[in-house]
């Protein structure tokens, strides 16, 4: 109790302060934080986009080369010289100089070709050249065909690799590519199998460590779809099963608890070149500068803490007033008012506009009164209206027991429907009713329109059963119908029309539909009437567009009109209701004046 209560007698300046300085820790902290965060994410990006790039380059260099080679091979393949030396078993020998001199050739114009070697299918004969040949393999027409047959898939052609010493004298990793030696003039014969030896420099670039790159140290490695690596910066790995083979897509960077991982495809071969690098290789630059800028940040709060606490405490020395006024307001003194500080630019905007809300609070507190006043007459005219329509009611009553007295029955009838009207109309001021008072309505008006047009105007009304109890805005349909009878039936030079009401369920809601056998209207002037038919205008009264419009704001935008031609050339004009039905059903509205 005693701490809370020296608590509330620390001066306003001193809590400012306090806050100011709790504020600028938070801040600080925050600043820190962020621009640690920020600092990392950035040195992550551009790493892993360097990191990207030189694996893009990579790859691409690769996929050139590959593709070079394929190319290099077909044409070895398709050479005539080649094909005679093994489709003529008899003069294979009679060929050879001609296939030794294009073998020769190729070796001399691709430097980094070391041989390239053909071996017959039935290991009667093979051809060798180049610069490079291992001479010391006395097994060589075996270890090729060996190698072909366990070496592996480039793509889906029979072509297959080895990346490998044993071809090289000086102990070096050397690509051999293999590939299937078929006829040219009979389709499926295997004549034999090619080897080319190569010093890929791609690949020898990771098992000599020159990525380039000098930044951070990172694992580079070529492996095969199915996760044996084939080159690697670290030789060790090479045929060895990669430890993340499952998560290699075609481009992809991913991350573990350690590293950072970036996969590229070759596009049309079975590889991939992944880079891993070590999350202290990216982020250990950035350590210092966070350390320098939390040093400078502290600094910075100390200097700022020792204005504000200057800066405070002169700053809010005048409010006492405003304290001492506003407490008298809350007393209901309304006419407190501040006096204005010359001196104190801050102050006067303060004076001036507390002095001027008091003075807008007088005046809004009179308008407040006035406005009640004038809602209570308002009120009280509406209760007095409420006595006209019981008025119209036991008039048009008096009339229909006139009608019936003189034995008139038309004007009988034509009376009790214009009361029917007007009490659905009103219906005790509800603005929603049931779908069977509105065709109740609707039946009364066709009745007086009838009477009013003759035997021009016909008219049917269909409800499914169950529907009628369903809820629907007043007045829906009235202005529907009207436009019908004015713009269809009416326009048809006293020729018989005919309106046709329908109630039906949809999985959307609930339909009614009004049709007319009118002239009907242009496919160009229904699309207009359906694009113009949400804008609302009040000078249109209960007219089509407001009936739209009070279906939109009650039930949502997805319900409404919508506008067609149907097959008797006038136009159908379908309402949309939700599936909403009354808490009690079989309530009605029914007339509570008296019979003259």
């Amino acid at each position: 109790m005693k701490l809370k209560k020296k608590k509330n007698h620390i001066t306003f300046d001193k809590r400012m302060i306090r806050f100011i300085s709790v504020a600028l820790i938070i801040s600080t902290s925050l600043i820190i934080s962020v621009s640690a965060v920020s600092t990392v994410i950035s040195l992550t990006n551009k790493s892993a986009q360097m990191a990207t790039k030189e694996v893009e380059a990579m790859a691409s260099n690769t996929e050139d080369n590959f593709g070079q080679y394929h190319g290099l091979i077909w044409s070895i393949i398709l050479d005539d010289h080649i094909q005679d030396y093994f489709e003529d078993q008899d003069n294979q020998y009679g060929y050879i100089n001609e296939a030794n001199s294009i073998l020769e050739n190729i070796c001399n114009m691709w430097e980094n070709i070391n041989f390239i070697s053909i071996v017959r299918n039935d290991g009667s004969g093979f051809l060798i050249k180049g610069n490079s040949i291992p001479n010391w393999m006395f097994n060589y027409k075996e270890k090729i065909q060996e190698d072909y047959e366990n070496g592996i898939s480039m793509k889906d052609n029979g072509m297959t690799m080895l990346f490998t010493k044993e071809y090289s004298a000086k102990g070096e990793y050397t690509l051999n590519i293999y590939y299937p030696l078929y006829s040219n003039t009979m389709i499926g014969r295997k004549l034999g199998t090619m080897c080319i030896n190569i010093d890929d420099s791609n690949l020898l670039q990771l098992v000599t460590n020159a990525s380039g790159n000098e930044t951070f140290v990172v694992d580079t490695y070529f492996i095969h779809k199915d996760g044996k690596i084939i080159s690697s910066t670290d030789t060790d790995q090479i045929y060895t099963e990669f430890d993340e083979k499952e998560s290699m897509k075609a481009e992809q960077i991913t991350s573990n608890w350690g590293n950072l991982i970036i996969y590229k495809a070759l596009s049309g071969w079975d590889f991939y070149y992944v880079t891993r690098i070590g999350w202290w290789e990216l982020l250990r630059d950035s350590v210092w500068t966070v350390v320098t800028l939390g040093v400078l940040l502290a600094g910075l709060i100390i200097v700022i803490i020792r204005l504000a606490k200057k800066m405070v405490t002169k700053a809010y020395e005048p409010w006492g007033n405003v304290v001492k006024s506003m407490g008298q307001v809350s007393k209901g003194e309304l006419d407190t008012r501040l006096q204005v500080l010359e001196r104190d630019p801050d102050m006067q905007v303060v004076s001036n506009g507390f002095n001027s809300m008091m003075e807008q609070i007088i005046k809004l507190m009179d308008q407040v009164k006035e406005e009640q006043y004038q809602i209570d007459q308002i009120r009280l005219e509406a209760l007095h209206s409420q006595i006209q329509p019981h008025f119209l009611y036991n008039t048009l009553d008096c009339i229909h027991w006139q009608a019936v007295v003189s034995g008139n029955q038309d004007i009988s009838n034509l009376v009790k429907a214009l009361a029917s009207y007007y009490r659905i109309c009103l219906s005790k001021g509800k603005d929603i009713i049931t779908i069977r008072e509105e065709l109740e309505y609707i039946k009364n008006y066709l009745y007086i329109q009838r009477m009013r047009y003759g035997e021009i105007l016909n008219y049917e009304i269909i409800s499914e059963p169950g529907l009628e109890e369903a809820m629907i805005p007043k007045l829906t349909l009235q202005p529907l119908v009207e436009n019908a009878i004015y713009h269809g039936i009416k326009l048809s030079d006293n020729q018989e029309g005919n309106i046709k009401i329908q109630v039906s369920k949809e999985p959307s809601g609930i339909q009614i539909e009004i049709e007319d056998s009118g002239p009907g209207m242009t496919d160009g002037k229904i699309e207009e009437i359906n694009q113009m038919i949400s804008i609302y205008d009040e000078q249109f009264g209960y007219g089509v567009r407001n009936v739209n419009r009070r279906i939109e704001l009650y039930y949502g935008k997805e319900y409404g009109l919508t506008y067609q031609r149907n097959e008797q050339g006038g136009v159908t004009v379908k309402v949309l209701l939700p599936d909403i039905y009354e808490k009690k059903k079989g309530e009605q509205y029914q007339d509570e004046g008296t019979n003259c």
